[in-house]
This record gives C-alpha cells, structure tokens and sequence, in this order.
C-alpha cells in the first residue's frame, strides 16, 4: 500500500513540474511575441543591379565638323538673298549681295581723283625737267630747282595715296558679295533681303556636306571615365535603330557648363552616312563605362540621406527575429528615374530602408514588414 501511494506521489510531482515548466515556456514566448510587437515595422528594398548587356547611353546631337558663320566685311543693305535652310550650295556660289552703288560710286571718285593727280603728277614732272635744264645753263637758281624737285616729290607721293585708296575701295566693293568658302548646306539664316546690316553681321551658317560628329554632354559623376580615343557607338533616333555607327572621342572638355554641370565631348563617326544631318538627335554608348556599369547599383531616391558632404542610406541586419538598423556611407552617381546611382559603399543583397528614415536611428531593432516582397 505504502508503495501505491509512493508511486502516486512521484507521479503527481511528475505532473506539477511539467505544467511549471510549460507555463514558464508559454510566459517566455509570450514575452518574445510581446517584444516583437513592440519594434516598429519598417519596410526595406533590395537595390537595383544594371544588367551585364547594357551600356552607358547619353542623349546626343549630330553636327557638322567643319560649320562656318558667313558674314559680309562691309555694311550696306541686302539686296540678293535667296537662300533658304537646307539649301546645298557648292563652293565659289554667289549667296548674297549688298547694294554695291555706294561703293561704286567711291571708286569713281577715286578713279577721277586718280586721273587728276596723275595729270598733275606729268605736269611737275615736264616742269622739273625744264628747270633741270635750265640750272645745267646756270639760268635757274638752286631754289628753283629744289622748289621744282619738291613739287614734282608731291605729286608723286599723291598719285601713290590715291592708287592705295582707289585698291582700298575696289576691295570694299567686291566685299558686297558674297560666296561660299566650301561645298555644303545652309544650316541657319539670320537675315532677310531688304535688311540693312552692319559688317561682321551673320548671314548664313553653313555646314559639310558630310555630318561626321556627335556632340555630348556627359556628367561629371563620369568625365574622368573616359579618356581621347576611346571607343564609342552611336545610334541615330531618326534612322535605323539597328545600325550601330562606331566612333572615336575626339574631344573631352577641362572645363564644365554653367548651368548643368557637365562636360562638353565631341565623338566622331567612322563610317558616316548623308542620311544624317545636323542636329539629329543620337544616343552615344561609351563602351569604357560597361565594366563601370556592371557595377551601379540603383536605391529610390528617398532611401538616400544627405549629410554635410557626405552621402548616406540606413540598411538593415538581421539579428536572431529582428533586424538592426546601421547607417551606411555611399558614393552616389546621377539621379535615374529608378532611382540614386550607387556607385560604392553597398552590396548588391544589401536590405535598404526604403521610407521612414526620420523615425528610426542606429542600433535600433526593428521588424521588415514586407519580406516576402523582396524575397525574404
């Protein structure tokens, strides 16, 4: 009997210790859930990779490689200019004309004035030899042989002023015409006929024939990236989507714009064509930006903080059954419709806080409330 009852005991004990020990077990899980409900739920990304097959492109525009602005060395007004934009022109044509009867009417006078000096010219001349003669026969005076000498110096010095102005006015007067220096096209016209200008005034733009470069403005996140000679390709928006015109930099400027920050380069086509015409709109690749591009990684653009000089984004570690909040410095490049470029200082698998960054700080443990959207 005493045995039973024992046993009953040890049982009974048994039963107390595994209810002590479940409650204890509930209490904690209960404290664990509980503190899980209390971090903050955030929500993370996943940056963006560029894929391997994609290149660096940059809006262009094609241009002429040799465009000259045309303009007439004398002022006067325009009486002959029938061009129009687009209008090719071959080199030695006559493009415009200014109303050359002023100047024509200069050379006259300086053709009568011309024909007058000379005639006095042979008239101090004849006078200068007769009193030569005279001296010689002692019946002139060696003043009037110098006075003779000097008249006849005069006359001769004016003759030579007048044949220099009349050179003057005829140059003046073929100025009122003008011709093409090259074969090629009117690419912009500044002026109407009937219009009085001024000298230096521009008429016409003209441009080659052959439109053999593409102008770019690249950004300064990437200037140092690409160097004179290196490779490029370029396709035109108007023409085939699928030819690819290769090129060579030929330019890359020291000095950034004004207004935007970028760097002006000139890239020049290998294997041009007539379809193409100035001011055609191109993307540029830069085929030394692949290996760069592979590497960008994109973040939305109100993950990333500024502060100071210094870029930055919150990620998130995970710790046991939360995650840690850490500040994380970043490089940034230009700003893309998917997002901030990152161009160092973050993984690829790295989780990004994606909003709400006023609200937490480092250290501190939160929960991801869209983990199965990022694949968590």
């Amino acid at each position: 009997m005493m045995k039973i009852n024992k046993i009953l005991f040890v049982r009974k004990y048994i039963i107390v210790l595994c209810m002590i020990a479940l409650l204890t077990a509930c209490t904690k899980e209960e404290k664990i859930e509980e503190k899980v409900e209390s971090q903050k739920i955030v929500f993370a990304v996943v940056p963006k990779q560029k894929f391997e097959n994609q290149s660096r492109v940059f809006s262009a525009s094609a241009s002429s490689n040799n465009q000259i602005k045309l303009s007439f060395k004398v002022q006067g007004n325009i009486t002959n200019l029938k061009l129009n934009v687009g209008d090719e022109v071959k080199k030695g044509a006559l493009l415009a004309k200014l109303d050359s009867e002023p100047y024509e009417l200069r050379v006259s006078q300086a053709r009568y004035s011309l024909s007058e000096a000379n005639a006095s010219l042979q008239n101090a001349k004849s006078s200068y030899e007769r009193t030569k003669k005279l001296y010689i026969n002692q019946n002139a005076s060696v003043s009037d042989i110098d006075n003779s000498k000097a008249s006849y110096n005069a006359a001769s010095a004016k003759v030579q002023n007048i044949t220099k102005e009349l050179e003057y006015l005829k140059l003046q007067l073929s100025y009122t015409k003008l011709y093409a220096p090259q074969d090629g096209y009117i690419s912009l016209k500044y002026v109407q006929e009937n219009e009085n200008i001024s000298s230096g005034t521009p008429i016409v733009l003209i441009s080659d024939k052959v439109v053999d470069e593409v102008k770019v403005q690249v950004p300064e996140s990437y200037i140092n990236k690409i160097h004179e000679n290196d490779s490029a390709e370029v396709i035109f928006d108007s023409l085939d989507k699928n030819k690819i015109f290769k090129a060579k930099i030929t330019e890359v400027s020291k000095f950034a714009s004004k207004n935007n920050k970028t760097y002006h380069v000139v890239v020049k086509l290998q294997n041009s064509s007539s379809q193409i015409r100035s001011g055609m709109s191109a993307n540029v690749f830069f085929k030394s930006l692949d290996k760069l591009e592979n590497k960008i990684l994109y973040v939305p653009s109100n993950s990333v903080l500024n502060e100071k000089d210094t870029y930055f984004v919150y990620i998130l570690k995970e710790k046991e059954n939360s995650y840690i909040v850490q500040k994380q410095n970043v490089k940034i490049g230009a700003l893309r419709k998917k997002g901030y470029e990152i161009l160092s200082g973050l993984e690829n698998d790295a989780l990004v806080l994606k909003a709400g960054m006023s609200e937490v700080y480092e250290n501190m443990e939160v929960q991801i409330g869209n983990l199965k959207d990022i694949g968590k």
